[in-house]
């Protein structure tokens, strides 16, 4: 019972085994949904918007209303359409490399940008905290990646075969 109590009670540390599981289990679904959910949809759009969701009415690129919304942001040097790629590829390659554990801080940092100018500079009147906007978590969710890094369940740990420490 007093074992039950102090798992309960106490925190796993980062080098646990919980620790690393639940964090690979964090970082799939963080990365998948994100690259699946928001990059992959934007990288094929829809040709006629009024169309099926079938692949004959897709193309690739960015679509000209997330050209105007990045350009209404303000990102307009070197071009909003610089910006919009940019965007659709770090979250689908960034999504992707976070699942996986691939250039994970990169990524992550990538991500966490992203989601701030998303949560602070998009909305008109953000509401921190008592918002409780989707996209304030991912913002802190990418730190937290950024932070712990891939983990070691990940292909970095796997190619590098190091402990990578942050420099902080």
């Amino acid at each position: 019972m007093k074992k039950l109590i102090r798992f309960f009670t106490g925190s796993a540390t980062v080098d646990s085994k919980l620790f690393a599981v639940c964090y690979l289990i964090f970082r799939l679904h963080l990365g998948l949904s994100i690259a699946l959910g928001a990059g992959l949809p934007k990288m094929f759009h829809k040709i006629n918007e009024n169309g099926s969701e079938d692949w004959e009415n897709k193309t690739f690129g960015a679509s000209s209303w997330f050209i105007n919304q990045v350009h209404d942001i303000g990102f307009t040097f070197p071009s909003p359409s610089f910006w919009a790629y940019m965007a659709i590829y770090g979250e689908f390659l960034g999504g992707l490399f976070i699942a996986f554990g691939l250039l994970t801080r990169l990524s992550a940092l990538q991500l966490a940008f992203q989601f701030f100018i998303i949560s602070y500079i998009w909305y008109d009147a953000p509401e921190p905290i008592v918002g409780m906007y989707y996209q304030q978590l991912f913002f802190v969710a990418y730190l937290l990646i950024f932070a712990i890094g891939s983990g070691p369940y990940s292909l970095d740990k796997l190619l590098f075969r190091k402990k990578i420490q942050a420099p902080v």
